[in-house]
């Protein structure tokens, strides 16, 4: 059963792939092949590789705790966790064989056990039906982050009040900021009904340049009372969280463009998954950055394209 339902996720993943086309295809092979020969260096130097292992155990991590299929594989198959165990194996088969090579027994040691760990988990994201003054101080037209808030506000609230209360410590804001994040990755992954985006009642450049510059600001008031705190007692740092937070706009503005220039009414576009994930390795590993930036002019005009059937009555 389990060889079943791994031979059904790889029809998945190659439907997935078909599916973004080919000129599109060839760009995600060229730039994983970057990646893995980036990751293959990093595994030569134990410190290096225990970075690898950590940013490998996170997005497991993210992954067992997101995915939407728990109660589907729990009901049908026995032993569930080593269909979890096989996914999360086969995902990183790569940078297990490197470390391999590089004989750096403790990470991948390390690395094995997280995942043992990590399938034993059994967090449920509950969608709650919460309506806190904390929703209604955002603007009825960013109902991303209004949905992100209600699935997330549990741990975005808790993280950010550790960040803030605890940046006498030099580690704790940046981290916090990081996870933060990552977190608002998931805002941006549905396209909204055809119906909500003609309601805005804005050309295409004002549409995108409005959704931006809002969540630019929310972001802002989220992480500029993190920053100001961790500068208050670590001044001679005060460029890390700036830089991070940089990072960050970058990668989210990238996100919103990837949505739009791939938008499908009411649907996850499988191309906007592909082509996000490079936005979240821009978040992880900096070096992809110059690719954000790059495709995010791409995206630009590309969702100005997608968009004109919706909104070009109102240029």
């Amino acid at each position: 059963m389990v060889k079943a339902f791994i031979k059904i996720r790889f029809k998945q993943l190659f439907r997935g792939i078909i599916g973004i086309g080919i000129f599109r295809i060839i760009f995600l092979i060229l730039l994983f092949g970057y990646l893995m020969l980036f990751v293959f260096k990093l595994t030569e130097n134990q410190t290096n590789a225990f970075y690898v292992v950590g940013a490998i155990s996170f997005l497991i991590l993210w992954i067992q705790t997101n995915r939407k299929d728990k109660l589907f594989i729990k009901t049908n198959f026995d032993k569930y966790k080593l269909i979890y165990l096989a996914e999360y194996l086969g995902l990183s088969f790569l940078s297990i064989i490197f470390l391999t090579i590089h004989f750096q027994w403790i990470p991948l040691l390390i690395l094995l056990v997280a995942f043992c760990l990590i399938i034993q988990l059994d967090i449920r994201m509950k969608q709650r039906s919460l309506n806190t003054k904390l929703q209604r101080m955002i603007p009825a037209e960013c109902f991303e982050w209004k949905a992100g808030v209600r699935k997330t506000i549990f741990i975005l609230v808790p993280f950010w009040f550790i960040g803030f209360f605890t940046a006498f410590l030099i580690g704790s804001v940046p981290v916090v900021m990081y996870i933060l994040g990552i977190l608002f990755f998931s805002f941006y992954e549905t396209g909204e009904s055809y119906q909500v985006i003609i309601a805005y009642g804005k050309g295409m450049n004002r549409f995108l340049f409005q959704k931006i510059k809002i969540h630019i600001l929310l972001y802002s008031v989220v992480s500029l009372p993190l920053i100001a705190a961790f500068i208050v007692f670590h001044y001679e740092l005060w460029y890390i969280p700036i830089v991070e937070y940089l990072i960050f706009i970058s990668v989210h503005t990238y996100l919103i463009l990837t949505k739009y220039a791939f938008y499908e009414p009411n649907n996850k576009s499988q191309a906007a998954v592909a082509f996000g994930a490079i936005g979240g390795l821009g978040g992880i590993i900096p070096v992809f950055l110059p690719v954000v930036w790059v495709l995010s002019v791409i995206f630009f005009f590309k969702s100005r394209e997608n968009l004109k059937i919706y909104l070009n009555d109102f240029n």
